[in-house]
């Protein structure tokens, strides 16, 4: 019996929707379109803020907004539910976003992290670490694809001549999640 939604390291794991995607992230496609930097609100818990503020200085080189007066803002805020999120402009772009002289829009704490020669899931928010996948509220919680993902240029429908993760997408679940994570994932695809 194949089994599309297996409980893996405490997290219920849509295989069909996994294997349904390919990714690639690259700021060029989004040019003139919707950018994940201005239509989500980044929402993460407290503890996460102290490594996005010790980075801050290294991203300010790249989006000087964070700044005034030689002061660093204040760019988060508190929810109602005990989450911080990340303030945006008036475009709804993330104020960690910037754009290159080609236009494109990139995070200052990704090209920081390049900048440095960092991983930038280290330097960067948890959600928009596992983009364009999502974790759902639920018992146990629910991994899976974005509900709007294919809506942007940078993921597109995986071919579905074998049942296995886009490269990309398995990098973001091994960073995210860890080897074990990933190497249970695998296994349970090849048992569809």
């Amino acid at each position: 019996m194949r089994e599309l939604f297996p409980i893996i390291e405490n997290v219920k794991v849509d295989l069909k929707s996994l294997i349904s995607i390919k990714h690639k992230c690259d700021p060029g496609v989004c040019n003139g379109k919707i950018s994940c930097c201005a239509e989500y609100e980044i929402c993460m818990e407290k503890d996460e803020v102290d490594k996005i503020i010790a980075h801050t200085p290294g991203a300010a080189g790249f989006a000087p907004q964070l700044k005034t007066n030689g002061l660093y803002n204040n760019v988060f805020d508190e929810t109602d539910d005990n989450l911080i999120t990340i303030d945006v402009d008036e475009d709804s772009q993330c104020l960690f976003a910037w754009r290159n002289s080609n236009g494109e829009v990139l995070c200052s704490l990704h090209s920081h992290a390049i900048k440095s020669n960092l991983s930038f899931y280290d330097t960067k928010p948890g959600s928009c670490c596992l983009w364009p996948l999502a974790i759902y509220q639920g018992s146990p919680e629910i991994l899976t694809v974005q509900d709007d993902a294919f809506n942007f240029d940078c993921n597109k429908k995986q071919e579905s001549k074998g049942a296995e993760l886009d490269t990309e997408i398995a990098s973001i679940i091994k960073n995210v999640y860890g080897d074990k994570m990933l190497v249970g994932i695998n296994h349970a695809i090849s048992k569809m």
